[in-house]
C-alpha cells in the first residue's frame, strides 16, 4: 500500500493533534466509570494460515522503546511475525502524540504508544485510528512505573513525601496530557495537590536518566528500563509507587485504514502479537530469547532486566474499558482535552482483531 501522504494532509492532522493540551484548569476529583456494555463490532472467527511462498506483507510499526511492548519485540525476533508473513518496518517514536497523526493517515499502520489526552482528542476529532490490544497493565503492587526523587534531595529531607514536590520540576516523557502527566495528576491529588502546583519538564525517556544525573530535574515519572537505570545509578530512589494500579495507560492501535483496506494482514499481525505475549507469561520472561528481544530494543542491560520489575502483559492483550474511561476523565478533569462529552467505545476501540486471535489460538494454558 502506499506511505505517501500530501504535505498538507498530515499539517492538518498535526494542528488537529497539536490542540491535545490546553491550559490545565482546576483539577477535580476523578469519578470512577463503570465500563460500557455497548455491544462492540464483531468478525467472523477463520484461522488465518500464511502463505510463506508470497512476498511478506510489510507493516509499519511506531513504538516507544520501552519493555511494555515487548510482545512486538519477541514477535520479531523468536520469528512469530516470519510465520505469519509479516515484515516489520519499525519507526522509533518517543510519545503517542509523534505517532497519531501518521495513525491518523495510514502513513503508520500500527502504533505501541501510551493513551494521552491526545488520544481522546483524536477519537473526539473523528481522526482514523482505534484501541485494538492492550500492552502493559499497571499491577496491583509492585509496579514498574514510578515517581523517582534525586537522591540528595531525599537524604538531605528537602523533599520526603509527594507533597514536597509543590513546586519543584518534575520531568516527564510528554509533559501535560501526557501519559506520563496522568500518573503525576494522580499522585498529586492523593495529597491534596494538582498537576499545576509542579513545574513539568517534557523530557524524552533517555534524558529522564539524564537529568536526573545533572539535577537539572527535582524528580521524573519512569518506567523500565530507565527507572532500573537511575536506581542502579544512585542518582534517584522511590517516591511514589503503584500509582494507578490496575491502569492500562498503554496499547496497541491500528489505523483505520489498515483495518479496512488490509484487514486479513491486521488479524495476522494480532495472532503475532497475541503469541508473543504468551511466550513471556510468568517465568518464560527470562526466557533467554526473550532476554535477547529485550535487549535489542530497549535501552537497557540483561542484569537490570534479571532483577528488575516485569511488565504485567496480559496473555489476551485483553482491553480493560474501566481503565479507558478512568484515564479520559482525569484528563478531561485536568483541561487536557478539548472537549466535555463521552466518547462512545466504538470511536475508540475495536475488539475484533484479539478476539479473533484468541480463538485461533484457543484458551491460555499457563
Amino acid at each position: 500500500m502506499s506511505k505517501r501522504i500530501s504535505m498538507s494532509a498530515l499539517l492538518a492532522i498535526a494542528v488537529a493533534i497539536a490542540a491535545c493540551a490546553p491550559t490545565p484548569t482546576k483539577a477535580q476529583t476523578p469519578t470512577q466509570v463503570p465500563a460500557p456494555t455497548a455491544v462492540l463490532p464483531t468478525v467472523v472467527v477463520t484461522p488465518v494460515p500464511a502463505t510463506n511462498t508470497a512476498a511478506p506483507d510489510k507493516v509499519t510499526v511506531a513504538y516507544v522503546a520501552i519493555t511494555n511492548f515487548a510482545p512486538l519485540y519477541i514477535a520479531i525476533e523468536r520469528g512469530f511475525m516470519k510465520e505469519q508473513n509479516i515484515e516489520v518496518d519499525l519507526q522509533k517514536v518517543t510519545t503517542a502524540a509523534d505517532a497519531l497523526p501518521l495513525l491518523a493517515t495510514g502513513q503508520y499502520e500500527v502504533g505501541g504508544v501510551g493513551i494521552a489526552a491526545a488520544t481522546f482528542n483524536g477519537f473526539n476529532n473523528g481522526l482514523d485510528f482505534r484501541i485494538v490490544a492492550s500492552a502493559a497493565i499497571q499491577p496491583l503492587q509492585n509496579g514498574p512505573t514510578a515517581l523517582l526523587v534525586r537522591k540528595d534531595l531525599k537524604d538531605s529531607g528537602k523533599i520526603k513525601t509527594v507533597a514536597d514536590l509543590k513546586g519543584r520540576k518534575v520531568g516527564i516523557a510528554g509533559a501535560a496530557g501526557s501519559t506520563g502527566a496522568y500518573f503525576v495528576a494522580k499522585a498529586l491529588r492523593d495529597v491534596g495537590l494538582t498537576f499545576k502546583d509542579v513545574t513539568a519538564v517534557n523530557l524524552p525517556n533517555p534524558d529522564l536518566v539524564l537529568g536526573m544525573k545533572q539535577a537539572s530535574i527535582d524528580a521524573a515519572l519512569v518506567a523500565p528500563p530507565y527507572a532500573d537505570q537511575i536506581l542502579k545509578d544512585g542518582t534517584g530512589v522511590l517516591l511514589a509507587q503503584d500509582i494507578a494500579p490496575s491502569a492500562m495507560t498503554t496499547v496497541w492501535m491500528y489505523s483505520v485504514k489498515f483495518m479496512q483496506e488490509r484487514p486479513e494482514v491486521a488479524k495476522r499481525f494480532m495472532l503475532a502479537l497475541v503469541k508473543s505475549a504468551r511466550a513471556m507469561q510468568g517465568d518464560k520472561y527470562l526466557n533467554p530469547d526473550n532476554i535477547k528481544a529485550y535487549l535489542k530494543y530497549t535501552p537497557s542491560a540483561e542484569d537490570t532486566i534479571k532483577s528488575g520489575t516485569p511488565p504485567f502483559i496480559d496473555p489476551d492483550l485483553k482491553i480493560y474499558f474501566e481503565s479507558i474511561k478512568n484515564l479520559e476523565d482525569v484528563f478531561r478533569s485536568e483541561g487536557w482535552t478539548d472537549y466535555t462529552n463521552v466518547i462512545p467505545s466504538d470511536k475508540m476501540v475495536d475488539t475484533s482483531f484479539v478476539d479473533n486471535a484468541v480463538k485461533v489460538l484457543g484458551v491460555f494454558k499457563p
